[in-house]
């Protein structure tokens, strides 16, 4: 119980945070996308929240996997436009309108992603069940991941300075972030029981918090 209202309230104050970032895009269109980003954390933290709070694993569990591939839409514009613009918001949009129309029904209201269903004791642990076309999205989020941070990388590169710095700093932060995300709440629970969901959203929270103020210090 006290971990999820915990996780609740993180995931509370990244929501906010993400609507702060949305709406702060005049800063830079970069801002904007990671502040949409955020959202998908938020939503990924919440889960878990849920979960210790209610024992709902179906819930728990697409909500978990939205935020998660909500991460991977929004990170690969957000590579596109830091720290400066390299494509226009009408060419990146069709690289987030696909996956959205394609997974959001396609998770929450069919079982062709995601196959479990009912309510289970959250606290004691809980284990991913695949449905038919959970590696394509599977790859999908890796693919996005990759693309996105292999462009972080090349504009790390190609930087100097001031933008060098941040580009390492958010490389860092997001890299990690991704690391631990995808041992604990995604390679685990596909071949054991976890009970440690947690871990990548309280990891998730610190590093959010951190790269966002270097992107608002641009």
């Amino acid at each position: 119980m006290i971990i999820g209202i915990i996780l609740l309230l993180i995931a509370l104050a990244e929501f906010i945070l993400g609507l702060y970032l949305i709406f702060s895009y005049q800063r830079s269109q970069a801002t904007m996308w990671y502040g949409l980003f955020a959202l998908g954390i938020s939503f990924y933290v919440a889960s878990n929240g849920l979960g210790y709070m209610q024992n709902n694993f179906y819930i728990a569990e697409r909500m978990g996997w939205l935020g998660g591939l909500m991460t991977a839409i929004f990170i690969l514009p957000f590579s596109w436009t830091f720290p400066l613009p390299r494509k226009k918001v009408n060419e990146i949009l069709p690289y987030v309108i696909w996956p959205l129309a394609v997974f959001v029904p396609g998770i929450f209201w069919t079982s062709i992603f995601l196959s479990g269903n009912g309510v289970i004791d959250y606290i004691k642990g809980y284990q991913t069940s695949p449905g038919p076309y959970f590696w394509f999205m599977l790859i999908f989020f890796f693919a996005y991941w990759i693309w996105a941070l292999a462009n972080l990388v090349y504009r790390f590169t190609k930087s100097d300075g001031q933008h060098r710095w941040m580009l390492k700093m958010i490389l860092v932060g997001i890299g990690l972030s991704l690391l631990v995300s995808v041992v604990f709440d995604i390679i685990y629970p596909l071949v054991a029981i976890s009970k440690i969901g947690y871990v990548g959203s309280l990891f998730s929270a610190i590093w959010l918090g951190f790269t966002s103020y270097i992107i608002l210090k641009k």
